[in-house]
């Protein structure tokens, strides 16, 4: 290979990887907005750490396995998660009878189903598995009513006078935030109330459908987009109930379905 090759290679090379000004510009300020968004998210999320009860932190910390284990369709683990942070929640007094609870005894009854509808072939079995997601969603329209009946009455002062009062065993400089952040889960759990009702009662018409009870499915379908007229599932399962097709979900809407706001 000859000498002037191998220098007209090496000063390509060299123009191949130079940096320009403008570049190295550009590289400096992405690396400042990159480095930046990592500060502001270790704020962030040091912030919601600091608003959040102490108490169910370690409940929180062992909720991040949850859907690792639901994408991996392990619904033994799934279900040791669930009554693992049930049985966490039940030890505090102020979530005894939570909305967090509710949504706990949900998830159970969707596993149930899952492993009911998809998992099992022998029929004695399956009805097994629908007694216990049944059993699930009638705790957690229980659990969901006496949360209601204890909040939805209460007034802004009397309810930040019942979470001071609940987290009245909190030692930390920042009760004041923690207390105000657990008002503002209330509110929105009180909002949210209706949505969850709605697919409490639309796993309950699986329930029944699959059971061969089918005026009682109906009526939980009927009940459950009463609630949430938005709520796809019932509206889906109700047409094939009544022997239409199942609805179709747009472009949109399967990109950002509106169970997920």
């Amino acid at each position: 290979m000859s000498e002037p090759f191998l220098i007209g290679r090496k000063i390509m090379l060299k123009e191949i990887f130079r940096i320009n000004t403008k570049t190295k510009k550009l590289i400096f300020i992405m690396s400042i907005v990159a480095l930046t968004g990592l500060i502001i998210a270790y704020f962030y999320y040091g912030s919601i750490n600091n608003m959040e009860d102490p108490r169910i932190l370690h409940i929180k910390k062992i909720h991040s396995s949850y859907n690792k284990f639901v994408l991996d369709n392990n619904m033994t683990e799934v279900l040791t998660l669930l009554d693992s942070m049930d049985d966490e929640y039940a030890k505090i007094p102020h979530y005894s009878d939570s909305f967090e609870r509710g949504v706990l005894q949900t998830d159970r009854s969707s596993v149930y189903l899952n492993i009911a509808l998809y998992q099992i072939t022998d029929e004695d079995e399956k009805i097994i598995y629908l007694d216990k997601a049944e059993e699930c969603l009638n705790k957690s329209i229980s659990y969901y009513d006496s949360w209601k009946r204890t909040y939805s009455e209460l007034d802004s002062i009397h309810l930040k006078n019942k979470i001071i009062s609940d987290f009245s065993d909190i030692k930390s400089d920042n009760i004041s935030k923690i207390v105000d952040k657990r008002i503002r889960d209330i509110n929105e759990g009180l909002l949210d109330l209706d949505k969850r009702y709605s697919v409490t009662y639309t796993n309950l018409g699986i329930v029944m459908r699959h059971k061969f009870h089918q005026d009682s499915a109906l009526m939980y379908y009927r009940k459950a987009v009463e609630l949430w007229d938005d709520n796809h599932a019932a509206k889906s399962n109700l047409n094939v109930l009544l022997g239409k097709e199942p609805l179709k979900r747009g472009v949109l809407e399967k990109i950002f379905p509106k169970e997920k706001e």
